[in-house]
């Protein structure tokens, strides 16, 4: 009866011995082999689950480890990327107010379009009084010139008239002289012949004692004079000779060519003068014609300024006016801001420490939402960081930055189509600002060959 007294002490858990196996003759519907064998199945999944959640979070950790030490590894795709395209301003070089918009938001436009219309009604035009002032100078001077080479050739005319009239009147004159001359000289040869003989009669007269010694050396001296007379009709005529001679080759030594001297030099200096005034008009024409061009220059430019057409430098689509028709700009505002869908891009953020996978040209796989087929790029340019200033330059703010990050800036190989915008209402143009993965299209194991 003790034996059977049950026992309170607490007893120590101990291992359950395994159950032996049913004796081949046993019964599988036994529940005692039912009831063991339901035991002895759950206490090793109980204990098994615990394991599986440490080694799942052991893994964890060293993952994390891993893609912290070595990021090229684990780290090989961005989901902060947004399609980007650079924005082009189509700016006024001229203030204005803008008269007509061409190309509407949206549209397209092709190199060389005119995009929209200024009038300037305000502009300068000091330069054009400037060259039109010089013009009427250089004409008035043109025409004084040219008058003034007119009346020389005029005077020029007559006074070589008047020289003609002065050298045949000259002419006349020396030739009268000349005769003049050899009539006296001739008279001074017969009276020396006379006196000749008269000498001659009187020496013989002297020999035959007839006359005395004086009376001959009277009649001697007598032809003595009658000689030097003669000599100085002869010089007279020779200078009368060569005075003819250098007025027929227009050299004027005499007295009686003076007039014809006078006449002769103003007809070299009108000569001269008229030289001058024809190199002074050919000179004046050649500076009219330059002036001319200036002014026909300036003319087109302002009147092409004063209603100037704004003409796109490229191809690509209006996205937004800032100065619609109307609007009164100053010289260098922004008239409207396009973009060129035919190049899209995408501006993504990576890690720092894949700076040497991502130099450009590296080719990259684009997955933009919306759009069912990966897209090809290529790695066109990295930035370390991006002030307002470069982003100003892009239609989309660029995703924000943090710590050891940098901006990759990819070149999509095909452009984007147009894709429903993000708030239900109209289309986003290119998938402008629609969020995209970039991804590396290469290996991490390249990297390290």
């Amino acid at each position: 009866m003790q034996n059977e007294k049950p026992d309170n002490k607490p007893t120590l858990p101990t291992r359950r011995p395994t159950s032996p196996a049913p004796p081949p003759g046993g019964k599988p519907d036994d529940p005692l082999v039912a009831r063991r064998g339901g035991t002895l199945s759950l206490r090793p999944l109980w204990q098994i689950v615990p394991r599986l959640a440490s080694y799942g979070m052991v893994a964890f950790i060293i993952w994390v480890v891993l893609s912290v030490m070595f990021p090229p590894v684990f780290t090989r795709s961005s989901e902060r990327a947004v399609v980007n395209s650079p924005v082009n301003l189509v700016t006024t070089p001229v203030e204005g107010i803008v008269t007509k918009q061409i190309v509407a938001v949206g549209g397209t436009f092709a190199q060389g379009q005119s995009l929209m219309t200024l009038q300037n009604p305000n502009i300068d035009r000091s330069l054009l009084v400037e060259l039109l002032g010089k013009q009427l100078d250089n004409q008035k001077r043109y025409e004084a010139a040219k008058a003034k080479l007119e009346g020389n050739q005029a005077r020029l005319a007559s006074t070589g008239d008047d020289i003609k009239r002065y050298q045949s009147a000259a002419q006349r004159e020396h030739a009268s002289k000349l005769r003049g001359i050899e009539a006296r000289l001739s008279v001074a040869k017969q009276q020396i012949d006379q006196q000749t003989d008269v000498v001659n009669r009187n020496q013989a007269m002297q020999w035959a004692g007839a006359v005395s010694q004086a009376y001959t050396d009277a009649s001697r001296n007598q032809l003595t004079v009658l000689a030097g007379n003669r000599d100085a009709i002869q010089a007279e005529l020779d200078t009368a000779r060569g005075s003819s001679e250098a007025a027929r080759g227009k050299v004027y030594m005499s007295s009686t060519d003076g007039a014809l001297g006078s006449l002769a030099q103003r007809q070299e200096e009108l000569r001269a003068e008229n030289v001058q005034l024809e190199a002074e008009i050919r000179q004046l024409e050649e500076y009219g014609q330059s002036v001319d061009k200036l002014v026909a220059a300036e003319q087109e430019r302002v009147e092409r300024v004063s209603n100037l057409d704004i003409k796109a430098y490229g191809g690509g689509i209006v996205e937004d006016v800032t100065a619609p028709p109307g609007t009164r700009v100053a010289a260098g505002a922004t008239l409207m801001r396009t973009t060129n869908c035919a190049q899209p891009s995408v501006v993504a953020v990576f890690p720092r420490s894949l700076s040497k996978d991502l130099l450009p040209g590296a080719k990259v796989k684009v997955q933009v939402d919306g759009v069912a087929v990966p897209l090809s790029g290529a790695v066109a340019e990295i930035l370390p960081r991006a002030p307002d200033g470069d982003q100003a330059r892009y239609f989309v703010p660029f995703p924000p930055i943090e710590k050891n990050e940098i901006y990759l800036i990819a070149k999509l190989n095909k452009p984007l189509p147009d894709l429903p915008g993000s708030s239900g209402s109209g289309t986003d143009r290119c998938a402008l600002g629609h969020w995209a993965k970039v991804s590396l299209d290469r290996p991490w194991f390249k990297s390290l060959i």
